[in-house]
């Protein structure tokens, strides 16, 4: 079986998986370890990957935006899916702002491609994914941020616009974006407001790019991590995070010249 054909097997058999989870995922096994922006960068995936067998935690969490911006777009998705299919009931596959046709037709997961007809069929299946999670009833994990204070049973697959875009400010209240238009900044009161709502402890989430490969917000109410070696063509740490019972354990990881290692760990008590 060649490339595309191994590539649109595993979409089909990760499309129905998809369609059977809700637009939030509640996961109550512990320890669950999350993974920010990948963007087709296939070393951080092996770095990834050796560390989960290294931690083997419960759960799984990546968090979007697979695609795009690096070399191996279209691998590093068809390995993440394979993971899916081997491991349903453990790893998870959020939404992400690139897994959007808007965004990703015009780069370079459609030239890595070279077949429309599977392009489309890759973007029909990103709509089957799910848009958040929720770890233990208390951490809430998105790819970009939330769309207001309302509550999490409100979210649709249908209108996740928002949440795949919006980014956290130390503005107070809802503005509006540099990204676009429809695309919106929530400040500090907009994230208490959420997890009082809620009754949530968190957020965990990606879509920004950062060098150090994360970075707290708002009295550690939020954590944005980034996962990829690669900052906009820039090299850059990459990040990972493991939740357990009452900690949050951050790895951080980059390029040495003894190869991509694990370069750091931080634990925090939650």
């Amino acid at each position: 079986m060649n490339q595309n054909k191994q590539f649109q097997a595993n979409l089909t058999h990760a499309r129905n998986l998809f369609r059977e989870e809700n637009a939030v995922i509640r996961i109550k096994e512990l320890p669950t370890m999350i993974i920010g922006d990948l963007h087709g960068d296939l070393e951080a995936l092996n770095t990834i990957i050796s560390l989960k067998e290294e931690l083997e935690p419960a759960n799984i969490i990546f968090l979007g935006d697979y695609v795009d911006r690096g070399r191996n777009s279209a691998e590093v998705l068809s390995r993440l899916l394979e993971l899916k299919i081997a491991s349903p009931k453990n790893v998870f596959l959020l939404r992400g702002n690139h897994e959007t046709k808007q965004m990703n037709e015009k780069r370079e997961f459609f030239d890595e491609l070279e077949d429309s007809d599977l392009f489309n069929f890759a973007n029909i299946v990103f709509e089957e994914m799910p848009v958040a999670a929720l770890i233990n009833k208390k951490i809430f994990c998105v790819h970009g941020g939330i769309e207001d204070i309302r509550k999490t049973t409100a979210i649709t697959k249908q209108n996740s616009f928002n949440y795949l875009w919006n980014d956290p400010s130390e503005i107070p209240g809802l503005n509006f974006s540099i990204r676009g238009r429809d695309i919106r900044t929530f400040g500090p009161d907009i994230v208490e407001g959420f997890l009082h709502l809620n009754d949530l402890q968190m957020i965990i989430r990606a879509h920004s790019s950062l060098d150090t490969g994360y970075k707290w917000w708002f009295g550690n109410r939020l954590l944005s991590i980034h996962s990829t070696l690669n900052n906009h063509g820039t090299p850059a740490k990459g990040a990972v995070c493991l939740i357990k019972t009452d900690q949050l354990e951050i790895y951080t990881y980059g390029k040495t010249e003894d190869g991509t290692r694990i370069i750091d760990k931080t634990r925090y008590y939650l």
